[in-house]
């Protein structure tokens, strides 16, 4: 587990947590943002599709090893998005990243037949 220490509002110091799972790594949209304040930057976004349709963000902090899996507010468990333009919207809005978005998917072509 990486932690930053951040000194916030009036001198106290805050930690950013960068919270690891195996075999993957996790983190924060509010941990991404306080990265990104401190002069971080992304290298790479992906988001990828499940079965299900549901969309997720992986991204690479320059810096940094490995992909990091954006997830929800308080919790372990993955941000997910019903929709690729909310995926999208969410990566240029609120982190300000206008670089290449990679797009994958764990659907297959029978999926998607009615």
């Amino acid at each position: 587990m990486n932690t930053d220490k951040v000194a916030g509002e009036e001198g106290r110091s805050e930690e950013a947590w960068v919270i690891g799972a195996n075999p993957e790594l996790a983190i924060r949209a509010r941990n991404v943002s306080m990265y990104l304040e401190r002069g971080g930057s992304l290298k790479e976004v992906r988001l990828t599709e499940s079965e299900h349709g549901d969309w997720s963000v992986w991204l690479r902090l320059a810096g940094r090893t490995g992909e990091y899996r954006l997830t929800k507010f308080k919790s372990d468990a993955p941000k997910l998005y019903r929709d690729v333009s909310l995926a999208v919207a969410a990566c240029r809005d609120d982190f300000g990243y206008f670089g290449p978005i990679i797009l994958s998917t764990d659907r297959h072509p029978s999926d998607f037949a009615g």
